[in-house]
């Protein structure tokens, strides 16, 4: 005896069977970080242009989750100026730094630019997000510097970080050896994992 599967809108079409047995069904597959957009759990988070007058090592970007959920960083993306007066062998330095805690940059909390990725949503996030200023420190935290050419003016860094709650994570930068001037810009791509919450 056989079972008709049909439509239950009234439109009486009915499932399909494939000579190998197999149900005929189709879906859509969207990422993580796209359901979280759609759900108004996407964001950017960045720093203003920083502007160098020399090669500072300087922390530009500070992001702590306050959340019950992971807060995941998909990618990094790095705006990098001319660097004038910079030899051309010399080169940017990135570090991404795990868990800081103190510095200039937390102390005097300047709140980071702040994007919703779904233009439809008011939701912010739920933690600390500070911009930083030449000068400005971490003084903990710990994360292999990364060396960027001058030549390349924007890269995307797939970092692949994710935040539980209470967890934070900082940038630096630090302009090529002899710079005079620079500006610099850090863009985050950030998303709220919902499976993690408690």
């Amino acid at each position: 005896m056989s079972t008709n599967i049909q439509d239950g809108t009234g439109t009486r079409n009915r499932l399909r069977v494939t000579g190998e047995n197999r149900a005929l069904v189709q879906a859509v597959i969207i990422s993580e970080e796209d359901n979280a957009i759609v759900r108004g759990d996407g964001y950017q988070i960045a720093s203003t242009p920083v502007t160098f007058t020399g090669p500072t090592s300087s922390a530009v970007l500070y992001t702590k989750n306050d959340d019950d959920r992971d807060f995941v960083l998909d990618r990094a993306v790095l705006i990098l100026g001319s660097a004038v007066s910079a030899s051309a062998d010399q080169d940017w330095t990135f570090q991404v730094l795990r868990n800081p805690t103190a510095g200039t940059i937390i102390d005097n909390a300047v709140p980071a630019g702040i994007s919703n990725s779904n233009h439809g949503s008011a939701n912010t996030p739920n933690g600390d997000n500070f911009k930083g200023v030449e000068g400005d420190t971490f003084t903990d935290g710990s994360g292999a510097p990364q060396r960027i050419k001058q030549s390349i003016d924007r890269i995307i860094l797939p970092l692949g970080r994710r935040l539980p709650k209470g967890t934070s994570i900082g940038f630096k930068l630090t302009p090529p050896i002899g710079t005079q001037s620079a500006q610099a810009l850090v863009v985050t791509h950030w998303w709220y994992d919902n499976d993690t919450q408690g």
